[in-house]
């Protein structure tokens, strides 16, 4: 199956991304892709705007929701969409939730991000606190579509092995990423990272990631990729661009019977 990973530098202003995000789902159109995944934080990135959002979106039938689901049926391509703020009844503060949408514009699966960005980095923004802004997602949630079974989570699960852990004993063979990692973790970490949680589990790792200057204190990496069960890496590099990649379910079985470490694990 062929991917078209969508490499955004979003802003605040919610139709100038959604004209950002038709452009790309016009060329992966035109490249015959079969899914487009769009980063984390596509449709807004900060700001009032997104929280103002979040209370349109509870069924994905809001300005970003609707246009997607329209945009999944002409196009007649998977969109996971990857994250807008959603407000849920009885709660605080929104989540932010990831949607996989078929060709004909259903959700088939949506995921909360569990692990939220609370830390300090050594970049012009210098603090983050994502937990100020969101609350946290619990469940852990796979799909499973026509090309094999996807396990979803969002840019910073990538720290922890064991969420992808619990979703390759789920049966799922295809990591899915959006990302916004800034610059300074993702030139550290990005790679190594998404190279990890592939080959450890011997799962594709497929991984749209925002990548440029959005303010003046936000700079994310860019560098979206593309890893295979044995850790071959295909990426991208910094700025707006479209990249198509090729997953085969076929690599995911001739890899897991030359290197069974799932069958030969004792913890």
């Amino acid at each position: 199956m062929q991917w078209y990973l969508a490499q955004m530098i979003s802003s605040q202003h919610l139709n100038d991304n959604l004209d950002q995000v038709d452009h790309h789902l016009r060329a992966a159109a035109e490249a015959g892709a079969d899914v487009i995944q769009l980063p984390e934080m596509f449709a807004t990135f900060g700001g009032g705007v997104a929280m103002d959002l979040a209370a349109h979106e509870a069924d994905f039938t809001g300005p970003v929701g609707q246009r997607l689901r329209e945009a999944a049926c002409r196009y007649g391509l998977w969109i996971v969409a990857g994250t807008v703020p959603v407000q849920l009844a009885g709660e605080r503060k929104p989540r932010a939730r990831l949607h996989v949408l078929d060709d004909r514009g259903e959700v088939r699966a949506h995921y909360d991000k569990i692990h939220l960005f609370d830390a300090a980095v050594s970049d012009a923004q210098g603090r983050y606190r994502e937990s100020d802004h969101y609350q946290a997602g619990n469940d852990v949630v796979t799909v499973k579509t026509p090309w094999g079974h996807w396990g979803l989570s969002v840019c910073y699960d990538l720290r922890f092995p064991e969420l992808y852990r619990l979703q390759r004993i789920r049966g799922v063979d295809t990591f899915v990423v959006p990302s916004a990692f800034t610059w300074t973790t993702g030139q550290a970490h990005w790679e190594v990272l998404c190279r990890a949680r592939a080959i450890e589990n011997a799962c594709y790792l497929v991984a749209a990631n925002q990548g440029g200057q959005h303010d003046e204190k936000r700079r994310t990496w860019g560098h979206s990729t593309m890893v295979d069960p044995w850790g071959v890496m295909d990426c991208t590099g910094e700025g707006e661009q479209g990249m198509t990649v090729t997953t085969e379910r076929e690599r995911v079985d001739a890899v897991r019977l030359k290197m069974p470490t799932h069958e030969h694990r004792r913890l």
